[in-house]
């Protein structure tokens, strides 16, 4: 008969109780592929939408912030962005939950923040919809943020 013996050792810093250790979530799908990624996609022949920025943070209570920057290449009548949050299967990203719009008015450069509720265990990202509308005239471009694993 063979016995297998399994010791775990957990080593805690002089004065802290293991109640105070913070025990990270485990992933409940492997980590999405590492993508090449180019910084948006964006028309250079744009009248007036220049570029866009999206990143996601975990906000440690089962949600996640989405921070959007927009710009433009000169003042425009609106500008913002359409917020959609995807989760990771294990396979592919979903949309998850209703997308945001975030807007201003009569500016160049728009910054603004989402949260959205985000489930532990999960790899999240946002997919965002940089866009301006000015005179008649609608432009769009695309970004998408890394990917965090939500605790």
């Amino acid at each position: 008969m063979i016995c297998i013996m399994l010791v775990v050792a957990v080593v805690t810093t002089p004065g802290t109780s293991m109640a105070s250790v913070k025990m990270e979530p485990l992933a409940r799908t492997a980590p999405p592929p590492v993508e090449f990624k180019i910084q948006g996609s964006f028309d250079p022949s744009n009248s007036y939408l220049d570029q866009g920025t999206a990143t996601i943070s975990d906000n440690g209570n089962q949600t996640v912030k989405i921070s959007v920057i927009t710009e433009a290449k000169s003042s425009v009548a609106s500008i913002g962005g359409t917020v959609y949050l995807q989760k990771w299967t294990g396979t592919q990203w979903i949309n998850v939950g209703s997308a945001s719009t975030i807007s201003a008015s009569n500016d160049w450069y728009f910054s603004g923040e989402v949260v959205k509720p985000a489930e532990q265990g999960y790899y999240f990202r946002a997919r965002v919809v940089h866009w301006i509308n000015h005179n008649g005239v609608y432009e769009q471009g695309e970004t998408t943020s890394d990917s965090r694993l939500v605790s």
